[in-house]
Parts: C-alpha cells; structure tokens; sequence
C-alpha cells in the first residue's frame, strides 16, 4: 500500500511586531472605510474600490490616494479573506503602509486647516505705488505675488510674471524705455486683470480644499486667505502654488 504525502508549507507565525502592523492596518482600513461611506452615502454591498472612486470624481487632487486605497483594499481582502488557518497570512503590510493609511485616516478626520498651515503677514501694495517700489520688494523679499489695495478694496493681484509681460508689451508696441518709478501698480494690473489669477478661501477650510483650488484652475497663482472667505475682510495668510509644491506628505514618500 503506497501512502501519498501532502505536501506542507511551513509557513513561519508573525512575530507580535506583524501582528501589530496588521490589526493597526485593519483598524485604519475600517474606519476609512466607514468614513468614506458615510460621506458618499454607499452601503456595505458596494465594493470598496467603487466607493473609493466616487470620492475621486470630483477631486483630481485625490488621484495618488485613490490609487493608494484601491492597493490597500486589495492588500486587505489578502489578509482577511485569504487567511485559512490561525496566523497564516500571506501578506504583512509594511509600517510605511500603516504609516500612510493613518496619515489618510487622519486628514479625513481631522483635517488641516489653511489657517493652521499658512498663516503669515501678508506683503500688499497700492494702486499708487511704483512699479519701481515693486521690483525692489521682490528683490528683498524675494515674492513673486502681491495683493493690490486700493484703500480697503481689493483690485487683484500683481504677479513678477505680469510685470515682466506688462513691461515687454510696451516696449514692443511703443518702442520706447519705461521709466518704472513713474509707472504705478494700477497701470501694470491691467495685463493681470485678462486672466483671473487668484481666489479667497476661509481661514477654517481644509488645506484639501486648496489642493482643489489648485488643480481646478491652471491659471490660479495665489489663494488668499480671509475670516471667511470674503474679499472685503483683513488677509490672514497667502498661499501660492509654489506653496504647495512644497507641502510635505507622507503619501509622497510611498
């Protein structure tokens, strides 16, 4: 009589170490999972993948997230449906992983708010300054964007990009020198008011509003910041689109 043998995986149990990774990853996975339900209003029949994406649709921001927890979702049914014996896993999501989906968790719950992130005095001008004074501010504070005032009132923003087209516009068409000192701010706004460069946001908006902001308007060059949003209100803060190449986040790390 011939006995045939199974063949066995020995397959080595997570260290505690795993085994904390895993129910951390678990615990964020879920309470995203019941986040993003609740915001778009689908229930537990629908895949996870779906409800991911339709938070997507809208938000062109949300593309590297969109892709990093449709992975995530698959990395789980991994863990959880593939599983069928105690602590044989067969995958074991990494601490950058965990790291990035409590980083998900946390912007969800608890977002940062614009106000938190770019708070700062913010450098104006007036209609009635030189651009001379302009171009010495840039070169001291070295900013590409200024708010312009007159009085109390709004009237756009003064970019280093419109000043540089302003100026070649009128050598090209007057074929003469501009003598800056005598050029007002007023005058070089108006190469800046055929295109509408900037937007206002509340001070308690999301920073992901911003992002929104952003992606929706290529020609935005600058967010201000206000009480609630409002033009005639005092500037709070500023935030260019330099400003959010620059914002660091864990998702860029994965």
């Amino acid at each position: 009589m011939v006995m045939q043998m199974e063949n066995k995986v020995d397959i080595k149990k997570p260290s505690k170490e795993e085994i904390d990774l895993i129910q951390q990853f678990e615990a964020h996975y879920n309470a995203i999972d019941h986040h993003l339900r609740k915001v778009t209003g689908r229930d537990k029949t629908i895949p996870f993948s779906i409800v991911v994406g339709d938070c997507g649709k809208y938000r062109k921001w949300w593309s590297d997230t969109e892709e990093f927890l449709k992975i995530v979702g698959n990395l789980r049914n991994c863990i959880i449906h593939e599983k069928t014996a105690p602590y044989q896993y067969l995958a074991i999501p990494t601490p950058l992983i965990v790291e990035r989906l409590k980083s998900i968790l946390d912007q969800l719950i608890h977002p940062v708010l614009v106000i938190q992130k770019f708070k700062k005095k913010v450098e104006v001008v007036k209609v009635t300054d030189s651009i001379a004074d302009v171009l010495k501010r840039i070169y001291e504070y070295d900013y590409s964007q200024f708010p312009v005032y007159d009085d109390r009132s709004f009237k756009g923003l003064l970019t280093e990009n419109g000043i540089t087209r302003w100026l070649a516009h009128h050598v090209a068409s007057r074929l003469s020198l501009v003598e800056l000192a005598e050029t007002t701010v007023k005058e070089t706004l108006r190469e800046e008011e055929k295109r509408k460069n900037w937007e206002f946001i509340g001070k308690n908006k999301a920073v992901d509003e911003l992002k929104e902001l952003f992606s929706n308007n290529d020609l935005l060059e600058a967010v201000l910041i206000t009480e609630t949003g409002k033009q005639s209100e005092s500037l709070l803060g500023i935030v260019t689109r330099w400003d959010m190449l620059n914002l660091q986040s864990i998702s860029q790390k994965f």
